[in-house]
């Protein structure tokens, strides 16, 4: 340890940097709030915000962190999130000499030199402050959205939201997508029910429960079918979790409790959705009927179009709401450009979109956007991620009886499975860099309890 203090009771060296180390969290976590308030985000004001000035809570959390005396184990998550910084930072010089418009790192250095390495740079393994932080952004974030959403079903919506919170045909939009709502909604019934586990006090518990009903009506109404079933799956885990002990008999309660939560939301989903959608069509005919009446024209409501371009839920599972065409196009977007495979490429929308008949952003999966992105180092670096998540989530979920650390292990292995099907984590884009924050910073602490005694 090293101290500065003296007999007058001067504060330790160590208190400051340990100190210094969370100034810098905070401010990463007023920027992301920043972000999650502003509804400008379009405009490039959150964006520009985020890309730019990341990096310097980034630098001096490293700077505070290296003047520390560490144990080696956390020395290797600092080194760790170094080595991902300067693989990145190589790639993006190399598509620069290739003439390529690189991308701004700040998100990308913020998320593995200050997110991964957190809990272990400052020693938060069993007071868990800075993940508290963290989740209390993203708690905050789906408020704000269950909030967003009475407000429109109430027809309350301010004028300076209604382009950015609205129906898309019968889906609930918000944060850019429906998808990325139901995302950060389930997200925060993950943290929701991990703090009304975690609190002594039945008024928050009840609070929180209230909030948690209320968040998965909200996720119902964005019809995000793959995140509905992940978050039902979760909150069955989370119940097998807390019901489960020692014996069979516990077990098997467990188990079957699990699996009646799971059909139980999944059936109220479907069933809240659906009232909305009859309620939004009816809304939608009333109003087409009016406007006939003058004109004599007839059409069909924006809203029926888009319910009929999204297809069923039984369709939809045979390819994944069409990603499988789109990893198809991606292979064959490899196989004609294979220098994409070892150094990525700024530009796989065009690179897709010259295979597949519609405008494709990106690769719809996390493992092939990091192949797209950073080439195979990239790729190999994400399933090492990968791995080292379901390890530590299996451990913490096998040996550790803390239904708080359960819910963390449960909510890493559901954004594995968002990251099947979204280009969410590993290359830190700054559209979902927040996912990647929250992630990492979760795998952190994840490896640290992994680590513990059996409790």
């Amino acid at each position: 340890m090293i101290f500065t203090g003296n007999e007058n009771g001067t504060v330790p060296a160590e208190s400051r940097i340990r100190r210094v180390q969370f100034i810098c969290l905070l401010a990463v976590v007023l920027m992301e709030l920043a972000f999650f308030a502003l509804e400008d985000r379009a405009w490039g004001v959150a964006y520009l915000m985020v890309e730019r000035y990341l990096t310097l809570p980034a630098m001096a959390f490293l700077g505070a962190s290296f003047c520390r005396e560490l144990p080696r184990r956390s020395q290797w998550y600092l080194y760790a999130g170094l080595a991902m910084a300067a693989l990145f930072f190589l790639n993006q010089i190399l598509h620069q000499v290739l003439e390529a418009e690189a991308k701004e790192i700040g998100t990308f250095v913020c998320a593995y030199c200050l997110c991964f390495p957190f809990a272990a740079a400052t020693g938060d393994a069993q007071r868990q402050r800075g993940l508290k932080w963290m989740a209390g952004l993203f708690l905050a974030a789906g408020i704000l959205l269950t909030g967003y959403t009475g407000l429109l079903l109430a027809d309350a919506l301010p004028e300076c939201l209604k382009a950015y919170v609205k129906w898309d045909g019968g889906r609930l939009y918000a944060m850019g997508h429906p998808n990325i709502c139901a995302t950060l909604l389930m997200i925060s019934m993950a943290l929701s029910a991990g703090f009304a586990l975690k609190s002594r006090r039945l008024w928050v518990k009840g609070l929180l429960e209230v909030l948690l009903a209320l968040q998965f009506a909200t996720l119902s109404l964005t019809n995000g079918r793959t995140t509905i079933i992940l978050t039902c799956l979760l909150m069955g885990g989370i119940t097998f979790c807390a019901l489960r002990g020692h014996g069979w008999k516990r077990f098997a309660v467990a188990l079957l409790a699990a699996v009646v939560v799971m059909a139980g939301l999944f059936g109220a989903s479907r069933a809240i959705y659906g009232w909305n959608q009859t309620r939004l069509m009816q809304q939608a005919s009333a109003e087409s009927a009016q406007e006939e009446a003058p004109t004599g024209e007839s059409g069909t409501p924006d809203v029926l179009v888009s319910e009929q371009y999204q297809g069923t839920l039984a369709n939809d599972l045979k390819t994944l709401n069409g990603r499988t065409e789109i990893w198809r196009t991606a292979l064959l977007g490899l196989e004609d450009n294979p220098r994409v495979k070892f150094i990525g490429t700024e530009y796989v929308d065009m690179i897709l979109t010259r295979y597949a008949p519609l405008t494709v952003y990106h690769t719809h999966n996390s493992w092939l956007e990091a192949l797209y992105r950073m080439g195979l180092p990239g790729l190999a670096a994400a399933l090492v991620i990968t791995a080292l998540t379901l390890w530590s989530a299996a451990v913490v979920l096998w040996r550790n009886m803390d239904l708080w650390k359960s819910c963390i292990a449960l909510l890493a292995l559901c954004l594995l499975g968002c990251a099947m099907l979204e280009p969410y984590l590993f290359v830190v884009d700054v559209s979902y860099h927040y996912l990647d924050f929250l992630f990492l910073m979760c795998l952190g602490y994840l490896c640290l309890w992994r680590g513990e005694k059996a409790a």
